[in-house]
């Protein structure tokens, strides 16, 4: 897969471009562009409209740009775990007391954090002014350029530093950073940036003479050793690396003061180590902050750094659009009533079915109920119907007008009370409104008389008389007839 990005550096009296394409694990320039801007007539924004239409660059590459040193802040603050939480959640009010900007212009990212003793973070966060990242932006937008990431310059140092001197991954390290009117310095251990520094240098200066070199360098050994003892608590080790950047030849002369000073190794950064150059190019062109800012993009498994665009994306509240949001409420409300249409139609559907159910039940429980019913009009109506005129049947059989007894009642407590040993079989029962008649037969004349000893015996019955007494005289069987009258009729 290949992939291209455009770093560009503009200081504040030169402008760096470098385009580099990485192909697998392989890094390449493919195009450089340097240029001064000293007089008031040359324009950045005329530069940058240059580089794609006369210089060749690609316009469909990623661009990443940096932002200057002074409009940069660093801070390594100790805090507990509750703060660094709320600063990894961009909270401005955890920070606003931390940077010399207003409150609400504060683009805050958070770099780095290592655990301290006690529960401490020490955590290394880098801001800028929300003002500085637009006047940046506007630069690159009057040139028709929009860049995916705006980040520090020393980050961008760093991850130069990084691929073409892949051994400032293991170990403890300081890179020092010289442009014109700024000290950068950092200190890395295992490939991350544990503090920056931005120290100003005096300008004017002639870097061209002995006496201003070794200024430069005693400067440079000082802010050092006093930077390695804060975050380490002590001197500088003699095995430590120092990787110097500067602008020029500066760092030749640098370099030797420096290990003299420190008794360490210093390595003067060469941008090209790791990185192929194209066929003719010079290599005294100061790239390394645009080379680094490309990386950044390229390799972010091998680089790190922060990116105040995104900072800046996260925090800006998009502005109230009446007319969308009314749009958008409006199609709520529909896609609602949609809803509740489709539930209606649900519910009716479902409402349809079971009358069905139900109707279909009934017609099902009429015919068991009435099979000799051939004609069903309205089941229901006809259920009630018959209904109704059972009821009126059941109240006319419910009792004896005058006993109070009903059928059933009658019918109990004659079989109830039957001779236990006599064969006595009961041919036809009538119950009449106040009387009961009883036909049947028994095999002698003595059992007849001795169920109407019991009956006598029985309430309710007042009078039990036996008539028409026979006895067949070929099969012996005595036929009778007994009649019982209820006991207000005896009454009377």
């Amino acid at each position: 897969m290949v992939k291209r990005c455009i770093g560009i550096d503009i200081g504040s009296s030169y402008l760096c471009a470098v385009q580099i394409v990485r192909t697998a694990e392989e890094f390449c320039i493919e195009k450089i562009f340097s240029t001064q801007i000293r007089r008031s007539t040359d324009s950045p924004v005329d530069i940058l409209r240059l580089l794609f239409s006369r210089d060749g660059f690609d316009r469909r590459a990623d661009v990443a740009i940096s932002m200057p040193h002074n409009a940069v802040f660093f801070r390594d603050l100790e805090t507990d775990s509750a703060g660094l939480e709320q600063i990894r959640e961009r909270t401005s009010s955890a920070l606003e007391h931390n940077f010399p900007i207003e409150p609400d212009e504060i683009l805050a990212q958070l770099y780095s954090y290592r655990q301290l003793q006690d529960g401490k973070f020490s955590i290394l966060t880098a801001a800028a002014a929300r003002a500085s990242l637009h006047e940046r932006l506007n630069i690159f937008a009057e040139a028709k350029v929009h860049p995916n990431s705006v980040e520090p310059a020393i980050f961008a140092i760093h991850s130069a530093v990084v691929v073409n001197h892949p051994e400032i991954m293991t170990g403890r390290a300081v890179i020092a950073c010289i442009d014109e009117s700024y000290l950068t310095l950092t200190v890395t251990r295992e490939n991350n940036i544990l503090i920056v520094r931005n120290i100003p240098i005096i300008a004017g200066s002639d870097r061209r003479t002995d006496s201003p070199r070794k200024q430069i360098a005693e400067v440079v050994s000082r802010e050092a050793q006093i930077t390695w003892r804060k975050v380490f608590g002590e001197d500088i080790e003699q095995d430590a690396k120092i990787y110097l950047v500067t602008t020029g030849n500066l760092s030749e002369y640098l370099a030797p003061l420096i290990e003299e000073n420190l008794n360490c190794q210093t390595t003067i950064v060469d941008s090209y180590a790791k990185v192929k150059t194209p066929p003719g190019h010079k290599i005294d062109l100061p790239i390394c902050v645009a080379e680094g800012l490309a990386l950044r993009v390229l390799a972010p498994e091998q680089t790190k750094g922060v990116n105040f665009l995104e900072a800046d994306k996260a925090d800006v509240e998009p502005a109230l659009n009446l007319k969308k949001e009314l749009v958008v409420c409006a199609a709520l409300i529909g896609a609602i009533a949609i809803f509740l249409l489709i539930g209606l139609f649900v519910r009716l559907s479902h409402l349809e079915a079971d009358y069905a159910r139900i109707k279909n039940e009934t017609t099902e429980i009429f015919k068991a109920t009435l099979p000799e019913e051939k004609n069903i009009v309205s089941p229901l109506a006809q259920l009630e119907q018959n209904l109704e005129s059972f009821r009126r049947d059941s109240q006319l059989f419910a009792s004896l007008s005058g006993t109070g007894l009903a059928p059933l009642e009658v019918l109990h407590r004659v079989s109830a009370n039957s001779p236990s040993r006599a064969n006595v079989k009961v041919d036809d029962i009538l119950i009449a409104a106040d009387t009961v008649r009883i036909n049947g037969t028994c095999d002698s004349f003595e059992s007849v008389y001795q169920w109407q000893r019991l009956l006598q015996e029985v309430p309710g019955f007042a009078l039990v008389d036996v008539k028409d007494v026979q006895k067949q005289p070929k099969s012996g069987i005595v036929h009778f007839t007994m009649l019982l009258s209820s006991s207000i009729q005896e009454s009377k």
